[in-house]
């Protein structure tokens, strides 16, 4: 939101239309819905509103006086303040300039007299994608500079002999951000596809109450998808600085562990539809322990990411499985995979940083170095590595249920 006074509300909405009945059909029909409703009757008056206050969105007639939509528009989008801000166009019918509406900036148009559903259902999926929008800035602003510091501490690290190692280590964060990252990339490219096809449908009278309905299905679990991986990236961030600085102070609380795995493999969708794997979580669901769920989620993902990579020849299908159990007041998580497995000659190093057999590729050697550390540092337990060429490897690993 732009404003504190719109906290409690689904969003900001500012109406520009010269007539008055107009605007009062709008106001009650969004105001009933939890939207917080701003009104002008010209656009010298919008602008004069937004000095003080940006909307979320806003509604525009076309045909007013003195200045109409499109110049409104046009000036709109030529401020750095508010060319961002989503705008749906308000027309008396359909015959009217859509190519210059959406080339100057408009991401929609409604038509009069107004459909209560299709006013309601377009404000819902803009407002959602916009809102996503600021969280996808906001999120990478912060990682950007996370980043920047780190590489301004790696530059005066790499002048001590004696700190390379770290040096190489916080290098290493670029690479490593780049699985949630991706899938974010993945999930946002899914969403921005499945818009183009609803608009498409729209505009060809198409639309259906089943689709629209399937659409914001899609866009919610998109939109959750990329919010969680942005939260995991930044969780890996402070996580590298735990490996670097010894550790950091993640959140602590009690949580079911089954539930947890399950929900982090999810968010592992868009890049586990690009295999043929299949992962499954066996034991039992009411296993909790009070430890740190945010660190258990980089576990999970990078053990299936390291399976993925190292375990299976392109196009191999793949069945990756935990198991979790409790023994005596120890939480046991087996993980293991039916792929290719590994000689004892380099399994006793996999665990040492910057090991990998894979650096022309651009490993760096820091995955399962980073779940050692998570494991015995953060989490107080223990990890076994077993592995038979051709048979498979497992992961077995046992933490305290109370850290």
């Amino acid at each position: 939101m732009n404003n504190t006074e719109t906290s409690n509300s689904k969003g900001t909405i500012l109406l520009v239309d010269d007539t008055l009945a107009n605007l009062q059909v709008l106001t009650q029909m969004l105001k009933e819905r939890g939207y917080m409703i701003r009104t002008a009757l010209s656009g010298k008056l919008a602008f004069s509103f937004m000095e003080t206050m940006l909307p979320d969105l806003i509604l525009l007639d076309i045909l007013m006086p003195e200045m109409n939509g499109y110049e409104v528009c046009e000036k709109l989008k030529a401020d750095e303040r508010t060319r961002d801000i989503p705008l749906i166009f308000i027309s008396a019918s359909e015959n009217f300039d859509k190519i210059k509406a959406f080339s100057i900036g408009g991401l929609d148009y409604i038509t009069k007299p107004f459909q209560a559903e299709e006013v309601l259902a377009r404000v819902k999926t803009h407002l959602k994608l916009y809102h996503l929008q600021q969280q996808f800035l906001q999120q990478n602003e912060e990682l950007q500079n996370t980043l920047d510091n780190l590489k301004a501490t790696q530059a005066k690290l790499l002048e001590s002999e004696k700190m390379a190692s770290l040096g190489n280590l916080v290098a290493g964060v670029a690479h490593e951000i780049n699985t949630p990252l991706g899938i974010s990339k993945i999930a946002a490219s899914h969403l921005t596809s499945d818009t183009k096809k609803a608009a498409t449908s729209y505009e060809n009278k198409q639309l259906k109450g089943s689709a629209l309905k399937a659409y914001f299905e899609s866009a919610t679990h998109s939109s959750q998808i990329i919010f969680n991986n942005l939260e995991r990236a930044n969780q890996l961030v402070q996580s590298f600085k735990q490996v670097a600085v010894d550790r950091t102070n993640l959140d602590k609380r009690v949580f079911a562990v089954k539930k947890y795995i399950e929900e982090s493999i999810i968010n592992l969708t868009p890049h586990l539809k690009q295999t043929q794997h299949c992962i499954t979580v066996s034991g039992d669901d009411k296993i909790k322990i009070n430890s740190f769920p945010g660190t258990l989620s980089q576990i999970v993902t990078n053990l299936v990411i390291n399976s993925i990579i190292h375990a299976y020849q392109d196009g191999k299908m793949g069945e990756l499985r935990f198991d979790i159990r409790d023994e005596l007041g120890q939480l046991i998580i087996e993980y293991k995979d039916n792929g290719c497995g590994m000689p004892a000659e380099l399994m006793e190093k996999i665990f040492e940083p910057f090991f990998t057999t894979r650096r022309a590729e651009g490993g760096t050697g820091l995955g399962l170095h980073i779940i050692y550390n998570l494991i015995t540092q953060k989490l107080k337990g223990t990890i076994e590595c077993n592995s038979t060429q051709g048979l498979g490897t497992t992961f077995t690993i046992s933490i305290p249920s109370q850290v």
